[in-house]
């Protein structure tokens, strides 16, 4: 049987991989097992940043003889791509530390297969490199920098460190995300305050003293939701790819044509 390890920062970034699953069975707190055909798959919750992405990652590696990793969940747009579309990481650029470091690549078979998924769903999809950061981008003007300097058509605060330590194993890795947000557009909240004791309860006060904000929240909801369904179409193609060319995980299949 081969072992995938799915990782995402929350439960509902998991959900859409998760959906086509059967055999659930709940292994301890933020880690289940399912199973698609000959495929055990690990879904691991990660919780939010690089730090808590990198100790789940390591953590599973530790545990599981995987031969794919898979990072998964929402990301910033940081170039053409629209709300909802989906996001096949060439390579991930870590830009959570001062000095750049070195890029990661995802495995050349693991992106076939990803290309062929999205292309397969009929999903808008975009390919390139993807950055890492340390905290959430809320203003364009940080995004629109961040894209200058890195390239990155996307960025998120997980997936250095997951390939970093898929990389150390040796295990191939990918990253398939959705956007949630595009470059040119502020976020309705510092979602970083999140990541601090009673800040969630610090960002509620912030949005009963602007109303206005619950719109631009509710639309966010809107644009995550469209993420999400977009992501489970790409795990639903994806798993019959798998499925389809009764092959290692490691085995290219031929790529699918449209990405932009």
């Amino acid at each position: 049987m081969r072992h995938v390890a799915i990782l995402a920062a929350s439960g509902r970034e998991l959900a859409p991989a998760r959906a086509a699953l059967g055999g659930i069975e709940r292994r301890r707190r933020g880690y289940e097992v399912g199973r698609m055909g000959d495929v055990e798959v690990h879904l691991i919750k990660t919780g939010m940043g690089p730090a808590a992405a990198a100790a789940a990652a390591h953590a599973i590696l530790s545990e599981v003889a995987l031969d794919a990793v898979v990072s998964t969940g929402y990301a910033g747009g940081l170039g053409l791509a629209g709300i909802g579309d989906v996001i096949v990481g060439t390579d991930v650029r870590d830009w959570t530390r001062e000095q750049p470091q070195p890029v990661l690549r995802a495995d050349p078979a693991l992106l076939a297969i990803a290309r062929a998924a999205a292309g397969e769903a009929k999903l808008a999809w975009s390919e390139g490199p993807v950055a890492t950061v340390s905290r959430v981008l809320c203003r364009a003007a940080e995004k629109k920098a961040l894209a200058q300097a890195s390239g990155a058509i996307a960025v998120d605060m997980e997936s250095a460190a997951i390939a970093l330590a898929a990389a150390s194993r040796n295990v191939p890795f990918v990253l398939v995300r959705a956007v949630s947000d595009r470059v040119d557009e502020d976020l309705p909240l510092d979602f970083n305050l999140w990541l601090t004791p009673g800040g969630r309860v610090r960002a509620l006060v912030r949005l009963a003293q602007h109303p206005s904000g619950l719109r631009a929240l509710f639309r966010m909801k809107r644009q995550v939701e469209q993420g999400a369904k977009n992501l489970a179409s790409f795990f639903q193609a994806w798993w019959h790819v798998l499925g389809r060319e009764h092959t290692s995980v490691r085995a290219p299949v031929p790529a699918a044509m449209g990405a932009r």
